[in-house]
């Protein structure tokens, strides 16, 4: 699992433009990928990269996940 994450990180660090298409809660702090992400950024395989390495993160106006918003929707 750390290697996991470590992957990720790198992979942020070496390709820096990977984080335009990239969503962080801003509660949790999960990063996953703009669901409306394109197949294909050119150029390489940039977006097929961060489709292996990430799940899809949608979040609100507030930059908070779905998860999130259910709980603080429920205190």
């Amino acid at each position: 699992m750390a290697d996991y994450l470590k992957q990720k990180e790198l992979y942020i660090k070496q390709y820096p433009q990977a984080k335009n298409w990239l969503n962080q809660c801003v509660i949790c702090q999960e990063i996953g990928y703009k669901p409306e992400m394109p197949e294909n950024i050119y150029p390489g395989v940039l977006a097929q990269n961060i489709r292996k390495l990430f799940k899809p993160l949608p979040v609100n106006e507030h930059g908070i996940c779905a998860q999130c918003a259910a709980y603080i929707h429920n205190i």
